[in-house]
């Protein structure tokens, strides 16, 4: 069980705490304090200073395209992850008796967006996981004529669970006329990610590609946004603002540059930038196969222990994330941090997240330290709570 990523010296916390919580907050590299100076300095300049942040715009663009596979004319950075989801929802056509397939290990933001649309008329079909995993046939077995979209997360928020069959179920929707919108936000910067065959796609800054707050990923396929109708437009995300005839008539930005309305977070686009070149030079297909181990580490040192797992097992479903239940949840979680140990607990379940700046020694202290605490408050050693998988409790994580 070894990790040859040595970045822990980039990383402050992960040098104080045993940081297993990627997975609701990366941590952003030392570069990043740099980074966010390179702006101040450029806005203290006043206006002249907008050269350097379209520049950093387009580089930051650019790297993120990079990251999926895309052409940078596909790829935006808008408000956040909900943002560009909305996005979507309020631009295509729908009518009334359309349907929407989710899944249900999906986190809120890619829920509440679709459920509000049922005062349309349109209907949300919800696919049902086993033992905390899917199969292609699960999806199929929903899917219809009247899929208007399906829309998935590559890796589940809730237990890790990874989508092996992305590029299957791509041709599934396309297959009855429907789309295919992938949200990447607990996938990109920690395992590969492809636009491949979707449709729309979508990843938050500040989790796994070490970002900061109020960026959005957002990668729309050649063509898609040309044949929707979008409901919200900007300055920004319109060609030749100050046309002659500005106050009768308006043409989109090709590409996804139409999807950002106004001025960006450039501060967060910074970072985000920061982020990006260092998730590249590790290269994430090495940050994947070298945390493998750590991972498979960790979930055989939890069972071991008699935590009820609720990641699902298969090296192709395996991600950064690993789930168990438990009925005290945070407690244990309260009990990890006064032990130097920064996991998310709650909703019936203590989630760990496996990062570049964690190595075996986080491993093994994670499980040393719930040994210490099945001494000394041995109710919470191994207190398994049956959780659903369903989106009636939506914690925001």
């Amino acid at each position: 069980m070894t990790s040859d990523l040595g970045n822990k010296e980039l990383f402050p916390q992960a040098r104080e705490v045993i940081y297993l919580d990627t997975a609701a907050e990366g941590l952003p590299p030392s570069s990043t304090a740099a980074a966010l100076e390179r702006y101040f300095a450029a806005k203290s300049s006043g206006s002249p200073g907008r050269t350097q942040f379209y520049e950093v715009e387009r580089e930051t663009t650019a790297l993120a395209a990079s990251l999926i596979g895309a052409s940078a004319e596909n790829v935006a950075l808008v408000g956040n992850a909900s943002d560009a989801l909305n996005l979507l929802a309020g631009s295509l056509d729908w009518a009334a008796g359309d349907e929407i397939v989710l899944m249900d290990l999906e986190f809120p933001s890619n829920v509440l967006p679709w459920l509000r649309l049922r005062e349309e008329g349109i209907h949300v079909r919800l696919v049902r996981s086993k033992s905390g995993a899917f199969s292609i046939g699960d999806f199929e077995a929903v899917i219809n004529e009247r899929t208007k979209l399906v829309t998935v997360s590559q890796v589940s928020y809730k237990n890790g669970f990874q989508i092996p069959f992305l590029d299957e179920l791509a041709e599934a929707a396309h297959r009855v006329g429907a789309l295919l919108a992938v949200d990447a936000t607990q996938a990109l910067g920690r395992v590969p990610v492809s636009a491949g065959q979707a449709d729309f796609l979508v990843a938050s800054s500040y989790k796994w590609t070490l970002g900061c707050h109020g960026v959005g990923i957002v990668y729309a396929a050649p063509g898609l946004l040309e044949r929707c109708a979008p409901r919200a437009v900007g300055w920004y995300s319109v060609s030749d603002v100050f046309r002659p005839d500005r106050f009768e008539a308006f043409s989109p930005k090709a590409g996804a540059s139409s999807l950002v309305l106004g001025m960006p977070n450039f501060p967060g686009i910074y970072a985000l930038q920061s982020g990006l070149t260092h998730i590249r030079s590790v290269g994430v297909e090495r940050i994947d196969r070298g945390l493998g181990p750590l991972v498979a580490r960790l979930r055989d040192g939890l069972a071991e222990r008699g935590f009820e797992l609720i990641t699902p097992g298969g090296e192709g479903c395996c991600s950064g994330i690993i789930s168990f239940a438990h009925a005290a949840p945070e407690q244990l979680g309260a009990e990890l941090a006064k032990r130097g140990v920064i996991v998310w607990a709650g909703d019936g379940r203590v989630r760990s997240s496996v990062h570049l700046y964690n190595d075996a020694n986080d491993i093994e202290g994670y499980l040393d330290t719930l040994d210490q605490i099945s001494v000394s408050a041995p109710t919470l050693a191994h207190s398994p709570a049956s959780v659903s998988a369903s989106t009636d409790g939506l914690v925001p994580t």
